[in-house]
């Protein structure tokens, strides 16, 4: 593979990333195991607020069907 193929795959790689990125903006559903409390973030990496729990299950809300 040539140096500019491999230069246009990282761009369109990191031009992918920053979409999914702004995609999880203040779109990440979260759900503690442990109280069953439930929000949304913009971070796969929280803590429960009600709790204080880090058994969080964390799914992009855009990727549940809009119907």
């Amino acid at each position: 593979m040539s140096d500019e193929q491999l230069k246009k795959d990282a761009a369109r790689l990191r031009e992918w990333q920053e979409k999914i990125h702004t995609a999880n903006r203040k779109n990440i559903f979260c759900h503690c195991r442990d109280c069953d409390s439930e929000w949304v973030d913009s971070s796969f990496e929280v803590v429960c607020s009600q709790c204080g729990s880090k058994n969080v299950e964390s799914i992009s809300c855009w990727q549940f069907p809009d119907d």
